[in-house]
């Protein structure tokens, strides 16, 4: 038996002005979406409620264009359980979505879990992480203590999901954990473009995500599926299938972009 899904990342909606056509692209009943649909947290549901009204059921993580706030500039709106709780009050009238920071999402075996994952700054060895923290805060165009509430964010992130991978390697009934995150989780799958510093390279994803894998006993993580720095990718390490699929922005964007289908033998 298996079953298969459909998975995006990286939508960027209200940056392209050729809207996607769901249904067209439709593959399969479920929709896995990686974070990162819109920027701001109401023209993200406004696109998942789109989504929605295609997929049976839509698996959900926010990326780090949900807590921006929509302005000019792409400021952050770094009250990050605000954000949070928009999203939540937003998703709880789609029925058919899924916010994986609040839930798994389990199937004939198989469950899905999943965190944005945010990023911590030391994600590249030998990078001191103050001066990653300073060159970030330029980026951010954020004060110190703002730009350091994301490896906050990235800690709570990892544990949440540490602590699922250890429930579901005790539960007997599961034989597969997926895991969706936003951001790249090892730092062998990041896409280093020439020009780019390693202190930006370092905002790509935190380096607690991969320790995940010390706890899977049972050697039942699968498939990790991302997204956050616009490069497709697909590749198998230590057993485990890691699968980003990002649409983009649109000045690099993929071209007629879709749902890649990841196939869960069940």
């Amino acid at each position: 038996m298996s079953f298969s899904v459909d998975f995006y990342s990286d939508l960027h909606a209200e940056q392209h002005a050729d809207a996607l056509d769901y249904a067209a692209l439709k593959k399969n009943d479920i929709a896995i979406v990686a974070g990162d649909v819109a920027s701001d947290p109401a023209t993200c549901l406004a696109e998942l409620k789109k989504i929605a009204a295609v997929y049976k059921t839509v698996l959900f993580v926010d990326g780090n264009h949900e807590f921006r706030t929509g302005a000019p500039g792409f400021a952050y709106n770094f009250n990050f359980r605000a954000v949070e709780e928009t999203l939540r009050k937003g998703i709880v009238q789609l029925a058919n979505v899924v916010y994986l920071r609040d839930k798994p999402f389990v199937k004939d075996g198989v469950a899905i879990i999943g965190r944005n994952g945010h990023w911590d700054y030391r994600m590249i060895k030998g990078l001191s992480r103050w001066r990653a923290l300073r060159k970030g805060r330029g980026y951010l165009k954020a004060s110190f203590n703002k730009a350091a509430s994301f490896s906050k964010m990235a800690r709570r992130d990892y544990y949440a999901l540490r602590d699922q991978v250890k429930q579901f390697n005790k539960d007997a009934s599961i034989h597969t954990i997926v895991v969706v995150t936003h951001t790249v989780p090892r730092a062998e799958l990041l896409d280093v473009k020439e020009g780019i510093s390693r202190e930006r390279q370092a905002l790509m994803g935190s380096s607690k995500l991969q320790r995940l894998l010390k706890y899977d006993a049972g050697k039942k993580i699968k498939f990790w599926l991302f997204g956050h720095q616009h490069a497709p990718k697909t590749r198998q390490i230590d057993g485990v299938l890691y699968h980003e699929n990002p649409r983009g922005h649109p000045e690099y964007a993929a071209k007629d972009y879709k749902p890649s289908t990841l196939k869960i033998v069940v």
